[in-house]
């Protein structure tokens, strides 16, 4: 027999469940790649791409301004061409560059626009002329780590020299 105060701890637990259970489903609908089809397109062609999928962000002044649509492969340039989806009235300029980076050290990638001075803008179809391609942390961490045993090791035999 179950007494008042289970019966309530049982109504808290399932209402607790059922706003975890809507914030998820409201999670997962807001954030479909899809979501974000209205706009025009825009292609870029990157060298590396690591990290961003289909529905990543793409931001402008810190704003979500559209999506990631679609990756590809181009076989011929062995280069990663990403299309993106941006929001309507956002006009970017011809030389705005197309960059992807990292929110953090472990954050997700996003493909963030720099805007460029050119007063020609780029309509629906065109292609960034100017991309940054991803930083893989790894590889930058790596870098550093060889130059600091370099170092490490350049006043160790300058030691020894003396």
């Amino acid at each position: 027999m179950l007494l008042k105060s289970d019966k309530n701890n049982i109504l808290v637990g399932a209402a607790v469940i059922g706003v975890i259970v809507t914030y998820m489903v409201y999670g997962y609908l807001s954030d479909r790649p899809g979501s974000a089809e209205d706009g025009y397109r825009l292609t870029a062609k990157f060298r590396s791409i690591d990290g961003i999928v289909e529905g990543s962000n793409v931001m402008l002044a810190g704003l979500t301004v559209g999506k990631v649509t679609r990756t590809d492969f181009d076989p011929e340039t062995n280069n990663a061409i990403l299309t993106i989806s941006v929001r309507d009235g956002i006009e970017l300029p011809l030389d705005s560059v197309a960059m992807i980076v990292s929110d953090g050290v472990f954050g997700s990638k996003f493909v963030k626009i720099a805007p460029g001075g050119e007063l020609d803008m780029l309509e629906p179809g065109d292609q960034f002329e100017y991309v940054q391609d991803s930083v893989i942390f790894e590889e930058l961490l790596e870098k550093v780590i060889l130059a600091a045993e370099a170092k490490r090791r350049a006043a160790k035999e300058a030691r020894q020299a003396d």
